[in-house]
C-alpha cells in the first residue's frame, strides 16, 4: 500500500511547497495536486513544487482539457518534464463542471471523445510526431513540439461515471478514483474489465484513491467536506446510496449559502463513504480494506486536520 501527498492551488504556495518537501524526507510515493479552477495556476504551481523537490514523483489530479489547449498542455508538461527529469504524471478529467460553466460559460461536452482525443494527440505529440489533426478540442496543422530530450508522460485519468471509467480503463496509464466506498467498489471493476477487453494488464495501471481527509474527531470539518462531496457526485452515485433527497436539499442550501444547514443535512453513515475520517488507525484500516479489493494508492489531504505537517508527519511512518 503506497501513501501520497494530495495539495490544491487553493493552498498557499509557500504551504504546499513545505508539506511537499516534507513528503519526500518522509518517503512519500508521490506528491499530487488538483486544480482549483479559480485559484492558482497549476502549471505554475506544479513547477514551485518541483524545483522545490529533489526525486519524488509529481502529478497533475487533475486539469481540465476544457480550459487550455492541447497545445498549451503539451508544452507546460514538457517543460515539468525538463525541471523534474521526467518525474511527472499528467492527470486529466472534465473537472469541476461550476467552474467550467463559470470560466467557458458552457458546460463541457462530449467528455469520452474530448478525454480519449486528449490522450491520444498529446501521446503523439510527445513521440515528437508532426501532427495535424481536428477533433472535439484539437485543431492542428502540422504542429510539433520543440521541446528535446523529455519522455512521454502517464497520462492518469480523474474520472466518474462508467463510459469515463472505461475509456479509462481503455487508453489510460492509471486512474485516480473518488467517492464513496461503494461506488469505488463497483468503479475499480469497471476499468478492470475495460482494460482486459482491450487487450491491456490492469495490474500495470495506477489504481489511486482520493477521498476526502480529516485525521481527528471533528464531525462538524468532516459534515462540511462530504456535503461538497455529495453535492456534486453523479446521480447514480447518489441513487446507489440512497442520496437524491438529501443532495437536492444539500444542493439547495449552497445555493443559498447556508453551509451549516448544508452540513447538518449530512446523515452520519456518509461521513466514512466519502472522507478517510478519524484516528491514524482508523484511516489505516479503512485504507487497507480499500487496498484489498486492487486499490495501491491512497492519497492524504487536503484538508488535514487541526495541523497539516502533523498530518504528513504521521502518515510518513505508514
Amino acid at each position: 500500500m503506497k501513501i501520497s501527498l494530495g495539495l490544491t492551488t487553493s493552498m498557499p504556495v509557500t504551504q504546499g511547497v513545505e508539506l511537499a518537501r516534507l513528503a519526500e524526507e518522509l518517503g512519500y510515493e508521490r506528491i499530487f495536486v488538483g486544480e482549483d479552477a479559480l485559484s492558482r495556476e497549476i502549471f505554475t504551481y506544479l513547477s514551485t513544487i518541483a524545483v522545490k523537490t529533489q526525486d519524488i514523483p509529481i502529478a497533475s489530479g487533475i486539469l481540465s482539457p476544457y480550459l487550455r489547449s492541447l497545445v498549451l498542455i503539451a508544452s507546460a508538461t514538457a517543460g515539468l518534464q525538463m525541471i523534474t527529469g521526467n518525474r511527472f504524471s499528467l492527470g486529466i478529467g472534465v473537472g469541476g463542471i461550476p467552474e467550467i460553466v463559470k470560466l467557458t460559460g458552457r458546460e463541457p461536452r462530449n467528455p469520452v471523445a474530448v478525454l480519449r482525443e486528449t490522450a491520444e494527440v498529446l501521446r503523439r505529440i510527445f513521440r515528437g510526431e508532426e501532427v495535424t489533426y481536428e477533433g472535439r478540442k484539437a485543431c492542428l496543422r502540422g504542429y510539433r513540439l520543440r521541446i528535446k530530450g523529455v519522455a512521454t508522460p502517464e497520462i492518469l485519468f480523474g474520472v466518474r461515471g462508467k463510459k469515463l471509467l472505461a475509456l479509462a480503463g481503455e487508453v489510460s496509464d492509471g486512474v485516480i478514483f473518488s467517492g464513496p466506498n461503494e461506488y469505488l467498489r463497483q468503479a475499480i471493476e469497471v476499468v478492470r474489465k475495460a482494460a482486459k477487453k482491450a487487450g491491456r494488464r490492469f495490474a500495470n495501471m495506477h489504481r489511486v484513491v482520493w477521498k476526502g481527509f480529516v485525521l481527528g474527531d471533528d464531525v462538524k470539518k468532516a459534515k462540511h467536506i462530504t456535503a461538497t462531496m455529495i453535492a456534486s457526485s453523479p446521480r447514480e452515485v447518489l441513487r446507489m446510496l440512497e442520496l437524491e433527497e438529501v443532495a437536492e436539499e444539500i444542493k439547495q442550501a449552497f445555493l443559498r449559502r447556508d453551509y451549516a444547514l448544508a452540513s447538518k443535512l449530512v446523515p452520519d453513515r456518509a461521513l466514512q463513504e466519502f472522507c478517510f475520517f478519524g484516528t491514524r488507525e482508523e484511516i489505516l484500516d479503512a485504507m487497507e480494506e480499500l487496498h484489498r479489493l486492487g486499490f495501491e494508492e491512497f492519497i492524504v489531504g487536503p484538508p488535514f486536520g487541526d495541523s497539516a505537517i502533523e498530518v504528513v508527519r504521521s502518515f510518513g511512518s505508514a
